[in-house]
């Protein structure tokens, strides 16, 4: 049986919800609208489905693939506008209604929740609301997700601090970190992947997917997304540039991703395959004393995928009995397996990241460890002095391949310079 979608395009009185992906994309509850369509459809037996797409039909084509994530073959067909139903059944069903779904399964404009109801699109309220009445049911289909308290939802691997407050009704999706003396609700939506730092406050709003709520912001009758902001109930709207009260969480992971390229890791190898004398040396002015040669430290870093995620743990180690730049020989190899950068901030123990009292030293955690650090660079002696948090808090928020390129040969110089006195 064969059915088809049509995705709307634009809605001028719901436009905030399309400036970051398709309206067919806008989150539900964890999942999007084209997602809980497909879901009924292959329900009531569609094999083939047919997906029309005016706005960015790229990143629909991207969100279902070939459809195999719904046991139905999808296509998606780019359009010049948005079809009604009557022009998309004159052009798609003109042989008739054979092998179709039976209406009003057959065309579906996506502007609506499965099964019917109001429209989405009309304005800002009626999609809020239909948000709020649906997260009882949508709990039951959302893998993972949990009745935390009466009218509570708390989705999969979401980390609630025991400090926080959450007032019913409210919805907290997969992923989520809510920090110490945060309040949640009432009637607030927060969708997967957010960070809602300390003390923040969300009531009568909704926070789309992987966004930042900074530590005190006080969010309500509000849609924040990303670096968006814009009141729900009167339209009025601002782009927040202050990344300290919101910003979008998939910038920082694309920029966390940066860690060492292909070139960087191919130049690690060549590094470590030109100075592998260096342990041996290091190996025979230990072999008397019987410490070990290398020296195991565990450190964190915020995580490749999926902002707002707890931070990672990786392993790295340092080598005993050398100085300087020497004793950090080994993490060659952290560059070279894609956990470290040449230029980053040092890495931090949990103990030290634990240390880190506002947003401004937590920036710290948001650059990739690296063997170099601008701290070095200026020459500061205890990696993690006050003045090491500066300067690695500035390097956070400027970091580019042009100050990477400083800071490294600035430190490769005074190295050398050591070495050949």
């Amino acid at each position: 049986m064969k059915a088809l979608i049509i995705c709307p395009a634009d809605r001028a009185k719901t436009a905030f919800l399309a400036r970051h992906s398709p309206l067919a994309l806008a989150p539900v509850l964890g999942r999007s609208l084209l997602d809980l369509t497909l879901t009924h459809l292959a329900s009531v037996g569609a094999k083939q489905i047919l997906v029309l797409a005016a706005d960015r039909p790229e990143k629909v084509r991207a969100a279902v693939s070939n459809g195999e994530a719904w046991g139905a073959r999808v296509e998606v067909h780019p359009e010049q506008r948005e079809l009604t139903v009557a022009e998309a059944r004159a052009k798609y069903q003109g042989r008739g209604p054979e092998g179709w779904l039976p209406v009003p399964n057959d065309i579906v404009l996506l502007d609506r929740l499965p099964g019917g109801g109001r429209s989405l699109f009309d304005n800002y309220g009626d999609w809020f609301n239909t948000l709020l009445g649906g997260m009882a049911d949508a709990a039951g289909d959302r893998i993972g997700m949990r009745e935390f308290a009466p009218d509570v939802f708390v989705g999969l691997r979401s980390q609630i601090s025991q400090d926080a407050r959450l007032e019913p009704p409210c919805w907290i999706g997969n992923h989520t970190w809510i920090g110490a003396g945060a309040r949640i609700g009432p009637n607030a939506i927060v969708e997967s992947g957010c960070y809602v730092d300390a003390n923040a406050e969300i009531a009568d709003s909704f926070i789309g997917p992987d966004t930042y709520v900074g530590a005190l912001t006080d969010v309500r009758e509000s849609f924040a997304w990303g670096h968006s902001l814009m009141k729900w109930k009167t339209g009025v709207f601002s782009e927040v540039a202050d990344d300290f009260l919101l910003c979008d969480l998939t910038s920082r992971a694309r920029s966390q991703r940066r860690r060492a390229s292909l070139v960087g890791k191919a130049a690690a190898v060549l590094a470590l395959s030109l100075t592998w004398p260096a342990p041996l040396v290091a190996w025979l002015r230990n072999r008397s004393s019987g410490k070990p040669l290398l020296t195991p430290r565990l450190a964190v870093r915020a995580p490749m995928f999926g902002a707002g995620r707890p931070m990672e743990t990786y392993c790295y180690y340092e080598m005993a009995g050398c100085g300087g730049l020497w004793k950090r020989w080994p993490e060659l190899f952290c560059i070279a397996r894609g956990d470290a950068a040449w230029v980053g901030n040092r890495p931090l123990t949990p103990a030290q990241a634990g240390t880190l009292k506002d947003e401004h030293e937590q920036l710290w955690l948001s650059a990739p460890p690296g063997l170099f650090s601008l701290a070095d660079a200026m020459g500061c002696a205890d990696s993690f002095s006050e003045d090491a948090k500066v300067h690695a808090s500035f390097y956070a928020v400027q970091r580019s391949w042009r100050k990477d390129f400083e800071i490294a040969a600035r430190i490769l110089k005074r190295f050398l310079k050591r070495e050949t006195t």
